[in-house]
């Protein structure tokens, strides 16, 4: 191992360190750097590993390889970096360190940002106006990114930062130095992003920021500060958010879906997160699956494909390897493929004359205040600068939540989160009830309009035994269309803007299956255009409902639903062929019920409708079953 060191520290052979969950021991690859286009230029093996598991590639994955996923993004030609394993090897951590330099590492002159802390709280405040306010999407994380200059710096510099990392924070899922001879990537990350193995996919969404600023005079000053943090709503929702968006790709990726475990805290040196763990069982190849997958919403928004419009709409330039993901590959002695990802923030990409580069982002959502979410990135910053001898810095304090475990209020208060979300994403999702629903036969065409929720409904659907297929509202055609039921789909835009293609195409749909008598269910943005089709204008809120659970009379009793929209329309005062669901707020409508058709403006599907699974039960039974 000593003259594996040796050859890392003469920095002419590419090797990766990672040391996962805090462990004890460390993992070192060493091998031959390549660079490719596409994840699936990347080199595979095949066939059992052996008497342990055997890794062949340990990738890093630019932001821009979301294009693969045909989704808008600055490309300024980063591309995969990638060491071909040749030698791996595990060390305790602990001899590791005793073997890596830690020698002092200084920055040459003052860091500099491409916006200014004023610039960014007004790019904030657009985000929250001009696009969470126009129905563009829920939430949105747009970074602000930092350059620096290492003095002096060499792989043994980096190999000092690595070394800080391990010594000085604690509680992350990767800490890693990869490097290439070209380039090298250090850093401290605390979200995995994606595991498969032995055909197990998990996520873990991270959302919501407990900054750890105060000197607590005692137990219960931390305690109710921690509670507050707890049961703040801004907090709770930005969580759950995030988790129906990665719930999308659980559900594309699985085909029992996802099923929920947590709430549960993860606590660094600097911060405190809370998080769910998602898991299912995906008979994809990995490469697809992490195709899939990218990127997680926790680090780019919701829904994905319209948070990279505005990510790139917002941004001056590309995001490099920031909020993207490492990806290591290899088999298990069976021959099973396997492969981690951890997501690539809190992380510095360093060039051999020593500038470095790093970016760090908050979740921005309704209720987001502009100064606080500055705040946060400051404090992310803290963990990734905080190696370096400029940066003033105080010792590193001990983990704080220790002090609460077992604590009755917190694990209350953590259960209580659960209490209003649909039971059929926690509990996984087999498909068994689907022979019982007596569906059998009856088909159903969901139409995309650009909102991976639509994976969600397919899911829920599917569960309960209906045919099922996804077709883009673009390619879609009414006449062509032999399903039992066709469903129109969320999506972000605007539904009083009939100069987007999108929504006359949409508007064009509606009024074909409404003349047609086709059964037929509108969600959320179909919703909308479905009023539209019945003559009842649509309005745009004055406080988007993005992400809020509300009692709603559901024609004539109460369900606690999930809201992911920005307009509404009213309930009509003349018009008795239908029936009407409606909100608290005087006159909006929720949901509207005619002959041949149910329009929802929540969404069914969401963790955030208590009854979900049950609704679409319903649903399906009054557009099939003799009246």
């Amino acid at each position: 191992m000593n003259r594996k060191i040796a050859a890392i520290l003469s920095g002419n052979h590419p090797f990766c360190l990672i040391q996962k969950q805090d462990g004890e021991e460390t993992l070192v690859l060493l091998g031959e750097a390549r660079q490719y286009d596409y994840l699936l230029d990347v080199p595979r093996k095949h066939g059992p590993a052996g008497d342990s598991r055997r890794y062949d590639t340990i990738s890093m994955i630019p932001f821009c390889q979301i294009k693969e996923r045909g989704f808008p993004v600055h490309d300024e030609g980063e591309r995969i970096r990638t060491i071909l394993v040749e030698e791996q090897a595990t060390i305790r951590t602990s001899d590791l360190l005793r073997l890596l330099p830690a020698q002092p590492v200084r920055l040459e002159g003052e860091l500099q940002y491409d916006t200014t802390r004023a610039e960014y709280e007004e790019i904030i405040r657009r985000i929250v106006t001009d696009e969470i306010g126009e129905g563009e999407g829920a939430n949105f994380v747009i970074p602000r990114n930092g350059t620096g200059r290492i003095e002096d710096f060499t792989i043994a510099s980096a190999c000092s930062l690595f070394a800080s990392f391990v010594r000085e924070d604690y509680g992350t899922y990767w800490k890693f130095l990869f490097y290439d001879t070209s380039r090298c990537f250090v850093g401290s990350t605390p979200e995995r992003h994606l595991l498969v193995e032995r055909g197990r996919v998990k996520m873990n969404p991270i959302s919501g920021t407990f900054r750890k600023e105060t000197e607590y005079e005692c137990r219960q000053h931390f305690k109710d500060e921690l509670l507050g943090f707890l049961s703040d709503s801004k907090e709770i929702n930005e969580l759950f958010m995030v988790v129906d968006e990665e719930l999308k790709m659980m559900a594309r990726m699985c085909r029992s879906g996802g099923a929920i475990v947590g709430p549960l805290l993860k606590e660094m040196s600097q911060l405190i997160h809370s998080e769910y763990l998602l898991a299912g069982f995906g008979d994809g190849d990995i490469f697809e699956l992490f195709r899939e997958s990218m990127f997680a919403a926790t680090v780019v928004g919701s829904p994905v494909e319209n948070a990279c419009r505005i990510i790139k709409k917002y941004s001056r330039s590309s995001r490099r390897y920031y909020g993207s993901g490492l990806m290591l590959v290899g088999r298990d002695p069976d021959g099973c493929d396997y492969l981690d990802s951890p997501i690539t923030i809190r992380t510095l990409e360093i060039e051999n004359d020593g500038v470095f580069h790093f970016s760090t982002g908050a979740t921005l959502v309704k209720d987001s205040i502009p100064a606080e979410e500055v705040r946060e990135t400051l404090a992310k910053s803290r963990a990734i600068l905080r190696p370096f001898c400029h940066i003033s810095k105080k010792p590193v304090r001990p983990p704080l939540l220790p002090m609460l475990a077992g604590d009755d209020d917190i694990a209350e208060t953590l259960s209580r989160r659960n209490q209003g979300l649909s039971d059929f994403w926690f509990f996984q999702q087999d498909q068994t009830v689907a022979g019982r629903a007596g569906y059998a036969g009856i088909s159903l065409t969901l139409i995309d309009n650009g909102d991976d929720f639509i994976y969600m409904l397919r899911h829920v659907l599917a569960a309960l035994g209906l045919q099922t297929r996804v077709v883009s509202s673009g390619a879609y055609e009414v006449a062509g269309d032999a399903a039992d039921i066709v469903l129109l789909g969320p999506g972000p835009g605007n539904p009083n803007n009939d100069c987007d293609e999108k929504i006359r195409r949409n508007m064009t749909i509606a009024r074909a299956l409404l003349d047609s008598g086709r059964k037929s269910l509108f969600i959320c943005l179909g919703h909308q255009i479905l009023c539209r089709c019945l003559g009842y204008p649509v309005h745009r809120k004055d406080k988007p409902l993005q992400g809020s659970q509300l009692e709603v009379d559901l024609f004539g009793r109460r369900e606690k639903v999930g809201f992911y929209n920005t307009f509404a329309a009213k309930i009509p005062t003349d018009d008795g062929a239908c029936d009407f669901a409606t909100l608290d707020d005087p006159g909006e409508l929720a949901g509207i019920r005619g002959k041949n058709f149910i329009g929802y403006q929540f969404h069914p599907e969401s963790i955030l409708t208590r009854n979900g699974f049950a609704i679409l039960r319903q649903t399906i039974d009054y557009l099939v079953l003799p009246s």
